[in-house]
């Protein structure tokens, strides 16, 4: 892995420091994915998963959950590879795929990537830059991905972070079980201490209406009553009237503006 590199934590006025847990490689194969977002949800917390576009094809359903719980989603790449000495098609071939996956599933146009292995230079950042996704690595790495940290170690890198950290952690591809119970235990004892949020980088829906594609009128989803099979229909049938809360989202919207009609449409 190499050095971890900051972004910018966007400005705050609460007085509690504010967090931003991230998970890559998923959607898992196993049930690491759920397990997370279980746990996400006892404790209200959002955060951003980076997918890759792989499993994110396998496993739409997945996907669905993740935007259903209203956390952010970013591009890890679509076959984990190092995309540092590949050519800038090769790069961009890797971003688009796991973009058309994701909006496949029925998810947004992405904003954000994190580079597999935390790899980058300057063809990886111009190829971003030109599909209207921001760069985002980490400040804190749980190691999690190593057969060799267990659940405590996990927890004590938990207990490093401060104001602004970016903390990497995995839900996928399988075989998660450490770091969610690692995760667990620890918001037992500290959730209460941060404010956990969604990388705003990685929001790429803004303000959103939801009109009814027949009619145009504005209606009301009942989203706590349905499956996520009935979900990820329902938002097959419907278009977005976008307000882009920034340049990197309406960016991102106009890039696969096409993608998104023909692919979920």
């Amino acid at each position: 892995m190499v050095a971890p590199q900051l972004v910018a934590a966007e400005d705050h006025a609460d007085e509690k420091p504010v967090v931003y847990l991230t998970f890559d490689d998923g959607p898992s194969a196993d049930s690491s994915t759920e397990a997370m977002l279980d746990v996400l949800s006892l404790y209200r917390i959002k955060a951003t998963f980076f997918v890759t576009g792989q499993r994110a094809r396998k496993e739409p359903d997945k996907i669905a959950a993740i935007l259903y719980a209203g956390h952010a989603i970013g591009n890890h790449s679509h076959t984990h590879i190092a995309l540092v000495g590949e050519t800038s098609a090769g790069i961009e071939t890797e971003f688009r795929k796991a973009n058309e996956a994701v909006l496949a599933a029925g998810g947004p146009p992405l904003t954000c990537y994190r580079p597999p292995f935390g790899l980058t230079d300057s063809s990886v950042r111009k190829v971003g830059d030109k599909m209207g996704m921001a760069a985002v690595k980490w400040s804190v790495d749980t190691r999690d991905w190593q057969s060799t940290t267990d659940q405590l170690s996990i927890s004590a890198s938990l207990d490093s972070i401060s104001d602004g950290a970016i903390v990497l952690m995995h839900d996928g591809p399988s075989r998660r079980a450490k770091t969610v119970a690692a995760l667990d235990e620890w918001l037992q004892q500290n959730a209460h201490k941060y404010q956990f949020r969604a990388l705003s980088q990685c929001k790429p829906y803004g303000t959103s209406e939801v009109f009814a594609s027949n009619d145009e009128q504005e209606i009301d989803l009942p989203l706590e009553e349905e499956s996520i099979h009935s979900l990820l229909e329902k938002l097959r049938s419907y278009r977005f009237n976008l307000h882009f809360d920034g340049p990197e989202q309406a960016r991102a919207a106009s890039v696969y503006g096409e993608q998104l009609t023909s692919v979920i449409f």
